[in-house]
Order: structure tokens, then C-alpha cells, then sequence
């Protein structure tokens, strides 16, 4: 026993050193802004850790590393918001992963985000520890001092709603403390509320164009309130959305599309992006994985919108879209599992008519245009025209939906990894949701505050208000299908479906299937799904990090 403790010392200590050294190299990588240059990009080659943190450019540079730590979860095994692959509304072509339930505890995807979030976390407590006794300007100092508590509570917050209970850290982490025990689920969310509040307290409102990107404080109000929601304390979760809402410069963007292109990048409605340009290694790969074969970089559509989500959009007068009330263009019943019935353009057209707008502004749908490379418009007819030259070819023909959501039409950018597309992370629309649905847990029946958030999500889209004389649980029903309709592909579904412990009822046992009902793969959701294990490895290392239910 004692040769095998002193072994995972002198891991523990490697990593550690390992640490120290990432956390000088990245300053030189760290990258944020597509519109703003506050980064310093010169070679910081030859620095050590006790020459650092002598200036208010290191102080700087060191909080700039923690948007890189962001960054690399969003950019890693799979993009943010390709998690909505793991859920009912989206999937992936090619890797089964989460989404047939037979990952393994051992498996690389959780050891990744495990140390993509504490090394995070290191970072912000090392800022932490060292900007307070820099002499610089008091204002930078305080901003970059409530950016890195941003930062350490918004690790946590991912830690929690993926791990759940994981050890607190508040110090850069030493061989000692590198063995603490998991801290309780509660004692997580309360450390997330103490940094975000304190992030609230000390965080600009706002920055000039230089620093667009930065987290400001109303990032912070927002996370607040998001970690009051998922640990179920609705009125505290409320009241911060409210004030939000009231008092913050954010506001909804008119066009919908326009939020998931480049022209859409630092708009009035994002709260928290993850920033991106067109350059090697510092933009985003949406075309890869999101895109189609008639862009401009071929896309592979590696993540794919499902039946279940095209067919959840309304009809544009607000009523459900319902196979069994659809008849096709010569009035007779449309089967849906039928490869004939799909054949006739004329039923297939009909069927994407008068919908919700949102459908075909986030989902390449049948018979519906497409602008690829070189501006050509391309048409989607189906069954695929694939010799055509002016039809829209999708890389699955048998009978795909594609995203359009974060793909670039016509676009000029040709870096197929590195689109300079940001990344929203909150926004606007997402806040007024969880303000709607928070109040509507305080109340017997929802108010018109609830009402209000509601409709102007709709609003936007020229969707009609939602019906008077709810009851909270028809509210509650509605606000959730709005979230899943409105946040589609952006990576909110996972954490939605897990938190409202519906995931197993949405995934578990169901197939994915091409619009036609030709059958993929089926899908797997076991009980402790709910949670992601504790990594393998790290409880390899660290005998006091306990596994969660059913991973053992």
C-alpha cells in the first residue's frame, strides 16, 4: 500500500507541475474576440511562474486564458452544442458514444471534461491568488478579479450539472489538497451562487470595442439564476432573471436566422459567447460537423436534427403539427414511414407549409433552398437528385434533415475548422424562458409575467401568444417545448431533459430514424445516466473521489 500511495504522489506532483507549466504556455494561445484585439498573441517563451504576475499586462493575459479553458470544452470531442446529440431532438452520424447507453466509466469524453474544467479552475484561483498584490490600475484590477470568479463558479457549475458533488478548490491546488473527498451537490451550487454574486458585484455592465467579449456582469446575474433553477430555488431564480430583464441593455434580435451566422456575432440579445475568427486554430468547426455537402467547406453533418424535433413545430396559427391530422396535397392521410409518400413533392412541400418559422430557420427540410458555395442557391429535392448540379445534396440522402442553424450560407469563410461563427452560450431568449418557467413554480397558476416572457419568444418569430387560462402544468409543458423548439442544436436540451428527469421517458429504447422511418440506431439511456461517472482515472489517483450511482 505505501509503495502504491507514493507512486500516485509523484503522478499527483507530475500533474501538478504539468499544471503549472499549461497555465504559463496557454497565455501565448489564449484567444477571444472575432472583432476585438485586448489579446496579446506574443511569445511568452522562457516565462516561468515566479517571473509571472508582476504587471497589469500579466494579470490581464492570465484572465484571458480562462476564455481559452471555455473554449477548448466548447471545441472538444464534440462542439457545446452538439450534447443536444445525446437527447431527442438531434444526433450524431457517425459516433454512438452517450447516445446508445453503453458508455463505459473509463471512457476518454468524461476524463477530458473533467480536466478541461479543473484546469479552469486552477486557472482562476491562481489569477486569484496573484492579481490582488499587483500594482495596476484599480478598475482592471477589479474587473479581471470578478472575470476569474466568473470563470472558476462557471467551471463549477459544469462540473455539478454533469458529476454532480465534486471537490471545492479555492486555492491554486497543491499535492495535499489535490486528494480532497467530493463536497455535497448543495455545497457545489452554494460556492457557484457565492462566486457568480460576487462576479455580479464587481463585473462591468458593458465594455468598448476593444474588450467585446468579455463577461460582463449581467453573465454573472444570468448564471446566478440559472444555478438557483437547477437546484429547484425558483424564486431566487426568478428574481435574478427579473433583474436581468429589467435592467440590463440585452435585448431579443429581430431576425432569428441572422443570430447563428458571422453577421450575428456581438449581438443585442447574447449574453455569453464563446468568441472565435477565421484563423487556423482559433475559429469553430460548425461547418464541419453542423454543415452539408453544398457549402462551402463540405460539410460532413456529423450532427443531425431528428424527426421528433422537425415534427414538434407548430403550426404557424399555434396549434401541434400532427401526422394524423395531415393530409397530403390530394387530401388523403400521409404516412410518414412510407418511402411512396415521401416521393410526392407536392404532399412533402405542403407538409413544411405554414409552420413555425423557426423550423426551416434552424432545419434544411425537403424541397426547401439552400445557399451553398459561390452564393449558388441550391434546391433540396427529394429523393435526392444527386447528379443534378442545382440541387442541394445532403452527405445522407436515404432521408436527412441538416442543420442550417450555424451553418454559413454563400459563405467566404473556407476554413472548414475554423468558421469565425461565435458561440452562444446564454442569451437572451434562454433567460426569458427560465425566468418564465421559475415564476411559473412559484405560483398556483402563471401570471401574465410568465405570459409576457413567453410571448415575446414567440413574438420574435411572429408566432401567436399562447392561450389564456393555463394551468401550471399545461404552462409548464408549453415553456418546455418552446425551450426545445427556440435553443434547438445549441446544447441546452442535454442539461434540460437531465434536470427535469425526463431523459430516460425522451431517449431511452428510441430509434433514430431518417425522416422516412427507416431505423439508424437505437437509442440508450440507463437510470444513472443522469449523472456522468467519475472519471476512472482520477479515482485511480485519488481514493477519496467516491463513483456515482451505478457507474461502479
Amino acid at each position: 500500500m505505501g509503495s502504491w500511495f507514493k507512486c500516485n504522489i509523484l503522478r499527483r506532483k507530475a500533474m501538478i507541475k504539468k499544471f503549472n507549466k499549461i497555465i504559463i504556455a496557454s497565455f501565448a494561445l489564449a484567444l477571444l474576440s472575432s472583432c476585438s484585439d485586448f489579446l496579446d498573441r506574443n511569445s511568452l517563451v522562457g516565462l516561468s511562474e515566479e517571473s509571472f504576475w508582476k504587471s497589469e499586462q500579466d494579470a490581464v493575459m492570465g484572465v484571458n486564458t480562462l476564455y481559452h479553458a471555455n473554449r477548448e470544452f466548447t471545441n472538444s470531442i464534440v462542439i457545446y452544442g452538439m450534447m443536444d446529440d445525446f437527447t431527442d431532438i438531434s444526433y450524431q452520424s457517425f459516433a454512438t458514444g452517450l447516445t446508445t447507453g453503453v458508455f463505459p466509466a473509463n471512457a476518454g469524453f468524461y476524463l477530458t471534461s473533467w480536466g478541461i474544467f479543473f484546469k479552469g479552475v486552477y486557472r482562476a484561483n491562481t489569477a486569484l491568488k496573484n492579481i490582488p498584490a499587483i500594482a495596476m490600475s484599480e478598475a482592471i484590477k477589479k474587473r479581471s478579479i470578478g472575470e476569474a470568479k466568473f470563470f472558476r463558479g462557471y467551471f463549477y457549475f459544469k462540473l455539478w450539472d454533469y458529476f454532480g458533488g465534486v471537490p471545492l478548490y479555492e486555492t491554486p491546488i497543491n499535492v495535499d489538497e489535490s486528494y480532497e473527498p467530493r463536497n455535497t451537490e448543495k455545497e457545489v451550487y452554494e460556492f457557484i451562487v457565492k462566486d457568480m454574486t460576487e462576479a455580479y458585484e464587481t463585473l462591468p455592465d458593458t465594455y468598448d470595442a476593444s474588450n467585446k467579449g468579455r463577461v460582463t456582469k449581467w453573465a454573472a446575474l444570468a448564471m446566478r439564476g440559472k444555478a438557483h433553477l437547477w437546484a429547484k430555488e425558483y424564486a431566487k431564480a426568478a428574481a435574478d432573471f427579473k433583474e436581468l430583464m429589467d435592467n440590463s441593455d440585452r435585448k431579443l434580435l429581430a431576425d432569428f436566422h441572422t443570430l447563428f451566422r458571422v453577421a450575428g456575432n456581438n449581438n443585442s440579445e447574447v449574453i455569453f459567447d464563446v468568441q472565435y475568427i477565421a484563423e487556423q486554430g482559433h475559429g469553430i468547426a460548425t461547418d464541419r460537423n453542423y454543415g452539408n455537402a453544398r457549402g462551402a467547406t463540405t460539410g460532413s453533418q456529423r450532427t443531425r436534427p431528428t424527426p421528433q424535433l422537425v415534427n414538434a413545430f407548430d403550426m404557424e396559427d399555434g396549434t401541434a403539427f400532427n401526422f394524423a391530422n395531415y393530409t397530403n396535397a390530394k387530401g388523403q392521410p400521409f404516412n410518414p414511414n412510407s418511402a411512396e409518400d415521401w416521393k410526392d413533392e407536392a404532399s412533402v412541400r405542403k407538409l413544411f407549409e405554414k409552420r413555425d418559422p423557426r423550423l426551416q430557420q434552424s432545419i434544411v427540410v425537403p424541397w426547401s433552398t439552400f445557399v451553398g458555395r459561390g452564393g449558388v442557391t441550391y434546391l433540396y429535392k427529394f429523393p435526392v437528385a444527386s447528379t443534378d448540379p442545382n440541387a442541394y445534396v445532403p452527405v445522407w440522402t436515404n432521408g436527412s434533415y441538416a442543420w442550417r442553424k450555424f451553418v454559413e450560407t454563400g459563405s467566404v469563410y473556407t476554413l472548414q475548422d475554423n468558421m469565425p461563427q461565435n458561440f452562444p452560450l446564454i442569451r437572451l431568449a434562454d433567460v426569458l424562458l427560465m425566468y418564465a418557467e421559475a415564476k411559473n413554480e412559484t405560483l398556483g397558476a402563471p401570471d401574465q409575467t410568465v405570459y409576457d416572457a413567453v410571448n415575446a419568444v414567440r413574438k420574435r418569430v411572429k408566432m401567436p401568444d399562447l392561450p389564456s387560462g393555463l394551468s401550471k402544468e399545461l404552462m409548464r409543458e408549453k415553456i418546455r417545448h418552446e425551450r426545445m423548439v427556440e435553443l434547438a442544436g445549441e446544447g441546452q436540451r442535454y442539461s434540460d431533459i437531465r434536470r427535469w428527469k425526463i431523459a430516460k421517458d425522451v431517449v431511452d429504447k428510441v430509434w433514430m430514424t431518417d425522416f422516412n422511418g427507416t431505423q439508424i440506431r437505437q437509442r440508450g439511456f440507463p437510470d444513472h445516466y443522469y449523472l456522468w461517472p467519475i472519471p476512472q482515472a482520477e479515482r485511480d489517483v485519488n481514493p477519496n473521489l467516491t463513483q456515482n450511482p451505478g457507474w461502479e
